[in-house]
């Protein structure tokens, strides 16, 4: 990696300047994103890592004081108007998708002006990016402020490498439905700009891989999503922490003294919460849950404190502001209620700390009660856990934070639910030494073990992955000295096998399936293939094995039928599918109820599938009601039936067999020189992820990202192609060649 630069984008730079007193300071920022960069072996002692991020300071500012900030980064500040960056950052990211990606829509507030703010703000952050774009640059764009990005540059930067990870959860679609189709269709179709699509967690990829598919009709295998002549690559990265700068703080002359400071002015057990000031943080529910404890277990007042630290964050945006006000009237209260003239039970403070504070903090109390209603992971439970060099505490987690799929030993609670916290709490105030220690040992191993720079590394190994694997399954067209070679090849060859898919490959689409029979031109084209003496012709179709053989009765080809359900040679149809198709009497009845609802589809039953055909359909009734029923059927189907999503057809057929496994198995059968497939869809990307080798040559038909080695654009293309063949010898036009 040491030959590629890394281009950072996040909405904040990692340092501050302020100016206090007319006195102007520089703070640079040891968080863990810096720590993950540094540690990538990427850029020169000559040409450091560019970091590029929106400026809370003026342009005088930053020419007075950027000899100030720290040199392990080339820092390029982006100075947004004042009134574009309020929309774009407290009314679009913060008012909109802060509070819808984690559940809280009724706190969305949305309006038209803050989302052209967002779309000029990315606009604005890709110009600058692209005017200092290098060709070997590695990409890596951070968090939902920057959602459209991956994109914008992709526009104006093709070939470029470009990597986007998401530090907030990604909501189901349910969820995401409530933004405009436009603003929604904005941001997918930005995120598929990249390369690769980083999530905390499995389960914000699958919320993501359903909502490509369910509004924009995108299909994945693997995570792996052909989108605009490309593939792009999601994944889980569960970020992790600096263990390493918590774990060894332990022992800090600063972090001691004000440890044993703490445990000499509160005697009994120390729980401690700190969390920004958010409305996903659930202090409201903490203070709940600890009101039910002292109410449930009155023989703790005096014997523990509640010390809840929460940091100042987004003041200016109202419903912040509300929720401070919520929390001081609640720690009011409750200290009210069961405070007495010698103790109190909740020590509030509204303020950031120190980092020897915090430790301190981390390291002196018996139980870390961090409780999110929905946070994307929670770095402090790490940081806790990180902390504990004494292998003591208990860890009280949310169930709903991207960690909890990590940190299964930790006391694991809905923190909506107060009654179950305020018994977890009892639980862990009351839970014996060699138990903590065993608890917090494995964490720590698991913590210790996939650090932020572990997470940076193993994210920059697969983004290099798809950039290989993105110029190595590159389609290209084949026409010029592409298609001159293919030919000589083909030439040249002693034995051929030609697989040749029917609809959208020989004959062009039509509304209904028997209208598509074909031509005398097509079939005296395909004897004249067959007949020379090095061919093996094969039409491998997803049609019924009754047209097939209707149709092409006579010609000196095989046949395979129904995905490759059915197999003709040498005239004689057999199978390999056991099943005993019990199955459609649930599914004809499903397809049936969305015929109802579609005018213009209808139902094709073939021996061992069902097709529902919207050819006909309105576009965009046609689209939404196939991706329900593509979603509502993978859910639904046993495992040993399989959904196939073609051109304008949903079709439900037995999982066993499928054009790829056919076309290997043909490929397999003789040692031929030369095989070549032609396909037009989805279901023919089997058949072209099955035949990689540099020995098989796959030509997609149409648009849209393939496995595929060639493209054509039409039907038309493709006959001409196998006129070529039948005569080898006839010249190029000039227009093809290079």
């Amino acid at each position: 990696m040491k030959n590629n630069r890394l281009v950072i984008i996040s909405y904040r730079l990692p340092f501050s300047i302020k100016t206090k007193n007319r006195t102007t300071t520089v703070t640079s920022s040891s968080g863990g994103l810096v720590t993950a960069i540094k540690s990538l072996e990427l850029g020169t002692a000559s040409q450091k890592p560019l970091w590029i991020g929106c400026a809370d300071f003026t342009q005088r500012t930053w020419d007075n004081h950027k000899h100030e900030v720290n040199d392990d980064f080339e820092y390029v500040p982006v100075f947004l108007d004042k009134a574009t960056n309020k929309g774009f950052y407290n009314g679009f990211s913060n008012s909109v998708l802060w509070p819808l990606f984690h559940y809280f829509p009724s706190y969305v507030d949305y309006h038209d002006e803050a989302f052209k703010a967002y779309q000029a703000a990315n606009q604005t952050v890709c110009e600058k990016v692209v005017e200092l774009l290098q060709p070997n640059d590695m990409v890596w764009v951070h968090d939902y402020h920057f959602l459209a990005l991956p994109q914008l540059i992709r526009e104006q930067a093709p070939e470029a490498t470009i990597g986007f990870f998401l530090h907030i959860p990604f909501p189901s679609n349910e969820l995401l439905r409530l933004l405009t189709r436009q603003c929604r269709t904005y941001l997918l179709k930005g995120l598929l700009g990249a390369d690769l699509i980083g999530f905390h967690t499995n389960d914000y990829l699958v919320h993501f891989l359903e909502s490509i598919q369910l509004n924009l009709g995108l299909s994945h295998s693997l995570a792996k999503i052909p989108y605009q002549d490309r593939f792009v690559q999601g994944q889980a990265f569960p970020i992790g922490i600096n263990y390493d700068l918590y774990h060894n703080a332990f022992d800090q002359p600063d972090v001691a003294t004000e440890r044993d400071e703490l445990k000499a002015t509160y005697a009994g057990k120390i729980i401690f919460s700190v969390d920004r000031l958010d409305y996903t943080k659930g202090v409201m529910q903490r203070l709940d849950a600890l009101e039910a404890f002292l109410e449930a277990h009155p023989d703790w007042k005096g014997n523990l404190v509640f010390i809840l630290v929460v940091i100042p964050s987004r003041d200016e945006i109202q419903t912040y502001g509300e929720r401070k006000q919520m929390i001081e009237q609640a720690v009011g209260r409750i200290n009210g209620k069961f405070a007495t003239l010698t103790w109190v039970p909740i020590v509030y403070r509204y303020a950031s700390l120190r980092f020897s504070q915090l430790l301190a903090l981390y390291t002196a109390c018996d139980v870390a009660m961090i409780t999110p209603l929905r946070d994307g992971m929670n770095l402090v439970a790490k940081e806790f856990i990180a902390s504990r060099q004494d292998e003591q505490g208990v860890l009280l987690l949310s169930e709903l934070t991207g960690a909890a799929n990590e940190l299964g030993e930790s006391l694991l609670v809905n923190p909506l639910d107060e009654y179950e916290v305020a018994e977890q709490m009892l639980v862990a105030l009351t839970m014996p030494p060699d138990e903590q220690q065993r608890r917090m040992r494995v964490m720590q191993q698991r913590v210790r073990e996939y650090d932020v720079k572990q997470w940076a590394n193993d994210f920059f190994d697969r983004l290099l992955a798809t950039r290989q694997g993105k110029r190595l399954g590159h389609s290209r067209s084949l026409r010029g000295a592409g298609k001159h070679k293919l030919l000589e090849v083909y030439e040249k060859a002693q034995s051929r096998l030609l697989l040749l898919d029917y609809d959208g490959t020989l004959a062009d689409f039509t509304n209904t399936p028997e209208q598509a029979a074909p031509s005398a031109a097509l079939l005296d084209l395909l004897s004249e293939l067959a007949a020379l003496p090095n061919n093996k012709v094969v039409v491998i179709s997803g049609r019924d094995h009754d047209t097939l053989d209707r149709w092409l009765d006579g010609l000196p080809i095989d046949i395979v039928a129904e995905h490759g359900t059915y197999l003709r040679q040498e005239g004689v149809w057999r199978s390999s599918v056991l099943d005993d198709d019990t199955w459609k009497e649930t599914v004809r009845p499903f397809m049936a109820d969305f015929c109802s609802r579609c005018a213009g589809s209808f139902v094709e039953e073939k021996s061992h599938s069902l097709v529902w055909h919207y050819r006909n359909v309105g576009e965009e009734i046609a689209f939404d009601r196939s991706r329900e029923m593509i979603t509502t059927l993978e859910v639904l189907l046993p495992y040993q039936l399989r959904v196939l999503d073609g051109n304008k057809v949903v079709e439900v057929k037995n999982a066993d067999t499928d054009k790829g496994r056919m076309a290997r198995q043909l490929a397999l059968a003789y040692p031929y020189e030369f095989v070549l497939a032609i396909g037009d869809d989805r279901t023919d990307e089997d058949m072209f992820s099955a035949l990689a080798g540099p020995e098989h040559h796959t030509i997609k038909v149409g648009q849209g990202a393939t496995a595929a080695r060639y493209r054509l654009e039409s039907v038309p293309q493709v006959l001409a192609l196998l006129r070529e063949f039948v005569n080898p010898h006839q010249p190029l036009k000039a227009a093809e060649l290079p």
